[in-house]
């Protein structure tokens, strides 16, 4: 497990056994919009994005996901949201396969959100 320091909090993210992305919990999240460091995608369906998300969010669903022109943006990590992780641990892989740096996927989702407590915007 690797860990990081941001302003507001030591942030604890971890590379699941076997695959390559890169995941984030929920209180780590929490801490990088407070600091304002996060760029927060979310890659469920419009549907389910707007029934509900988190506060910030933008969102590039999966079935029109494009590496190509995923959004970059310097000075910031960005983190991919789903409803239980699948969906997003599965972008991570596909784009740090195409060189992208500091993009992490939110563990276990807006489920894990949920249980943490933490708001979601309907």
């Amino acid at each position: 497990m690797q860990a990081i320091h941001t302003p507001a909090a030591t942030a604890n993210i971890q590379r699941l056994p076997g695959q390559t992305p890169f995941t984030v919990n929920a209180a780590t999240l929490q801490a990088w919009i407070d600091d304002s460091a996060v760029l927060l995608i979310d890659v469920r369906e419009p549907h389910e994005f707007e029934r509900e998300r988190i506060a910030g969010a933008f969102l590039v669903s999966m079935s029109r996901f494009d590496a190509a022109t995923f959004p970059r943006v310097a000075g910031l990590r960005t983190v991919l949201v789903s409803e239980q992780d699948a969906r997003s641990l599965a972008l991570v892989e596909r784009l740090t396969d195409e060189g992208f740096t500091e993009v992490f996927a939110l563990s276990g989702g807006l489920a894990a959100w949920r249980a943490a407590g933490y708001e979601l915007d309907e």
